[in-house]
């Protein structure tokens, strides 16, 4: 129905493997993010294996592009480089790894690693430990990777006697959440000893999604409301100061227990409204609960337009031809937008119910897989590849992004683990997960890192301004 994509041109250079990127990694809103993943460990883990099994695992077929080098073709477009021959010269990937001879409680930056609450609270500043897991000259925009010899993924491990943080770095461009998680599992495998279990990446010889977006068979359900460059200008000015302002940024917990009752009423006040069999997820009513604090400096009878703009993972809908769940995993980037518009006072009259299931409708009618077609199509027209945009130029948007079905929590590195912590409940399991980004941040963007089981606690992270936080 929707088409075969075409083979994926390949070059060769008497050095490098030259491809191109995938159409939509190779867009401005992927280029403008770095991303850093840190994990923390309650264990003493063998830095060695870790960074070994990893560079294997990027020697291998299909995952090589993970070593590749950035570089602009004279058209401006952008094109990886794999090295026909990964070496001391050129390695297929950055590491760097510190030592210290203490506990992490001992450590200036170290000790300031957030613990769960069994309350919802701000639980620390993620970048406060950005001196622990960057290093000064490390990557922080694109031209970074492009100017240098600069492998696209980045290890830093910063061991102490009782804890081991394990980093990752790379450009947006590289991949989204789920492919990082296709990462993690095929990591494991390879320090398990299973490298025989790992699958060659969906899509490393070729874009399954060159065809995305080409032949759409019904519009958009929101074109109606699509802004125009122009719109979308006037928006950007009106907000101008917060692309550009120095933002702080906090880690929120919040306790499963409080998710759990919180759908358990909303679900109520559903049955009660004559809604048969309603679903809500954990994430519907977790992005509700946290929307009415996001605009909680709104006049509470405020016509203003809310905009919650939800990153959506594209595997799901395009499971059926372009990207088949029995394929090895996609190491890229298969990224929609799911949009909800109420206006401000209904978020505050309403119960929480009200905007719980609209973000649950949303999902269930944009994110079919016509519908998914007829977003990408809007996006392929737009000029500068930019992804349409739904609302007004007074609007305030609010953009979640639900890393839970990446399953980072999950992550097992149990077979590096030389001395197992003494309050670890999972030995090899992370008990905390942040993430850094750097060049564009978006204002009101929150991601929710996961939901871990720290000391037996539900978490989910979230990273924001402070002003939307309820201190």
């Amino acid at each position: 129905m929707f088409g075969i994509s075409p083979p994926q041109v390949t070059m060769q250079s008497q050095t490098d493997i030259i491809i191109p990127l995938h159409y939509f990694d190779n867009t401005p809103l992927w280029r403008a993010f770095i991303l850093r993943s840190l994990f923390v460990f309650d264990d003493v883990l063998d830095s060695e294996k870790l960074r070994a099994s990893l560079d294997a695992l990027v020697r291998r077929d299909g995952w090589r592009k993970l070593g590749a080098r950035m570089r602009r073709t004279a058209k401006g477009e952008l094109e990886y480089r794999i090295p026909n021959e990964f070496s001391q010269d050129r390695p297929a990937l950055s590491y760097s790894h510190v030592a210290h001879d203490m506990n992490a409680a001992d450590h200036p930056i170290a000790s300031r690693i957030p613990r769960p609450s069994t309350r919802p609270a701000c639980v620390g500043d993620p970048d406060e430990l950005r001196g622990l897991f960057q290093r000064e000259g490390d990557p922080v925009k694109l031209e970074d990777y492009l100017n240098t010899d600069e492998p696209q993924l980045g290890l830093r491990i910063v061991s102490f006697k009782d804890k081991t943080l394990v980093c990752l770095s790379w450009p947006h461009t590289l991949m989204d959440a789920l492919g990082k998680s296709a990462l993690l599992h095929a990591w494991t495998l390879m320090l398990q000893g299973r490298g025989d279990e790992i699958h060659i990446p969906h899509g490393a010889e070729s874009d399954p999604l060159a065809e995305l977006g080409k032949h759409p068979t019904e519009p958009h359900k929101l074109a109606s409301q699509r802004m125009s460059l122009f719109g979308l200008a006037q928006y950007g000015l009106s907000n101008i100061m917060d692309f550009f302002r120095t933002q702080e940024n906090r880690m929120v917990c919040v306790p499963g227990s409080l998710v759990a009752k919180l759908r358990e009423t909303a679900l109520a006040e559903l049955a009660a409204d004559g809604i048969k069999t309603p679903f809500l997820s954990e994430g519907d009513v977790l992005c509700a609960w946290w929307t009415r604090l996001a605009i909680s400096h709104l006049p509470q009878n405020s016509q203003r337009t809310v905009v919650l703009n939800n990153a959506f993972s594209l595997r799901a809908p395009l499971s059926a031809d372009l990207l088949p769940k029995a394929s090895g995993g996609y190491v890229s980037n298969a990224i929609g937008f799911i949009n909800v518009l109420l206006p401000a006072y209904q978020v505050f009259d309403k119960p929480l119910s009200h905007v719980a299931f609209a973000i649950r409708n949303a999902i269930k009618e944009l994110g079919t897989r016509p519908q998914v077609e007829a977003f990408a199509a809007m996006w392929r027209e737009s000029q500068g590849r930019l992804p349409p945009f739904f609302g007004d130029r007074a609007m305030h948007m609010i953009t979640f992004s639900n890393w839970s079905k990446a399953r980072l929590f999950e992550t097992d590195f149990s077979a590096a683990v030389v001395t197992p912590g003494k309050n670890s409940r999972n030995p090899g399991m992370p008990s905390y997960i942040q993430n850094n980004q750097s060049g564009l941040v978006m204002p009101n963007g929150f991601p929710i890192i996961g939901k871990g089981n720290s000391q037996s606690l539900s978490k989910r992270a979230f990273r924001g301004r402070t002003w939307v936080l309820f201190l």
